[in-house]
């Protein structure tokens, strides 16, 4: 997949084949999204065209109402590293300002698809709108479609147990800990991407040396000790991860603590990115009165999780 930063950037004449452009923010790459993603990627292929995948950086929420901007369930980091796992040709990333914010529907249409893309055929759900203040709805591109000359596709909503699966919904269920109902809705186990960062190895001192990770979005499950995969140049450990304040050590913490212990590893990952595949929660945060009695319940806690994870690497082959 090729990925192009900026609509200014991408040229229909370079590819000198109809386009098929799917549209959508896609945080998250659920089993919705990538319907989307697959369907345009199928229908470049029929009309031997050109897949292009156009989302948008950052949130549009951001931009057109920040107070409720949600907690984002991908990085673009990883939404491009997902997007990429459906093979389509290119993923075009539109810069979301204030300019494009306060273009109308039918200017979108013109300058972007038609006269930027030259599109052939776009894709889209059918919750899909743009344009100043959502302006444009099906209805005005189905119209405008029939008048410029380009195909227009509406993916209905996918529901999974008369469910309509949703961002804001796999949202709610990772953060209110329901990580296998989300898993079910992603197509794959939550994850999260994130930097590693010096901590003040207090995991070192206690037996347990941990990777601190700053992670690159902010939808995370509630606080607690959980089974994780991390992924670090394309290699799987299994390991544990603590999310939470670190109670045993200090009365009042600013901001969560991201930490993972990963088993048979020990190598100099400082800067690097870092991917956490969510497997099972094996407990609650909790306060001990000592550091011998925490490092008592790691040993319990690392027992725990190499069971759970050595499942999970015999069905998966990881």
């Amino acid at each position: 997949m090729k990925t192009i930063y900026g609509l200014e950037k991408f040229n229909a004449a370079d590819f000198k084949a109809p386009i098929v452009v799917a549209i959508g923010t896609f945080d998250g790459v659920h089993l919705a999204h990538q319907l989307i993603i697959k369907k345009a990627v199928a229908a470049a292929k029929r009309a031997k065209g050109v897949s292009v995948i156009l989302t948008f950086y950052p949130h549009p929420r951001q931009i057109t109402n920040p107070e409720k901007i949600p907690a984002l369930l991908t990085s673009i980091k990883h939404r491009l590293d997902l997007i990429a796992k459906l093979k389509p040709d290119v993923c075009l990333v539109a810069a979301f300002k204030k300019r494009l914010a306060q273009m109308s529907a039918e200017k979108f249409v013109q300058k972007i698809l038609i006269e930027q893309l030259n599109v052939n055929t776009v894709i889209i759900g059918d919750n899909f709108s743009f344009g100043k203040n959502k302006s444009g709805d099906i209805n005005f591109l189905k119209a405008y479609a029939s008048k410029a000359g380009f195909k227009l596709s509406v993916i209905s909503a996918l529901k999974k147990s008369k469910i309509i699966i949703s961002s804001s919904l796999i949202r709610n269920l990772v953060e209110s800990g329901k990580l296998d109902q989300a898993a079910g809705l992603l197509g794959r186990r939550f994850s999260v991407l994130g930097t590693v960062v010096k901590g003040d190895s207090r995991g070192r001192v206690l037996g347990y040396p941990t990777a601190n990770v700053d992670p690159h979005q902010e939808a995370l499950p509630p606080d607690g000790v959980y089974a994780v995969k991390a992924k670090i140049n394309n290699r799987w450990y299994g390991g544990m991860l603590y999310i939470g304040k670190r109670m045993t050590f200090y009365e009042k913490a600013d901001n969560r603590a991201i930490e993972a212990n990963l088993f048979n590893f020990n190598r100099y990952i400082y800067d690097q990115v870092i991917e956490l595949v969510f497997i099972k929660k094996i407990r609650n945060d909790k306060k001990f009165n000592s550091a011998q009695l925490l490092k008592n319940q790691l040993q319990k806690d690392k027992t725990h999780a190499m069971e759970i994870i050595k499942k999970e690497f015999d069905a998966n082959h990881c």
